[in-house]
């Protein structure tokens, strides 16, 4: 068993959600508020999301936001 009971080791949950702290530490603290937190975003997602690579779901989130279909 990994970090917070999955199958991701210490050192690359260490990499991940520094990378995620870092990535919104960049947003102005007035937006803070109005930006949910990436896990509820996520949680919504249906489970057929499950079936891709994290690779492939961001090149369909970076097509869908050139097509002004998700911003």
């Amino acid at each position: 068993m990994g970090f917070a009971g999955t199958s991701i080791t210490n050192e690359d949950a260490e990499e991940i959600l520094t990378s995620l702290v870092k990535a919104y530490s960049a947003i102005p603290p007035i937006l803070k508020d109005y930006i949910p937190p990436l896990d509820r975003i996520l949680k919504v997602l249906p489970d057929t999301v499950r079936k891709y690579s994290v690779e492939d779901v961001i090149k369909l989130l970076d097509w869908a936001a050139k097509n002004e279909i998700v911003i």
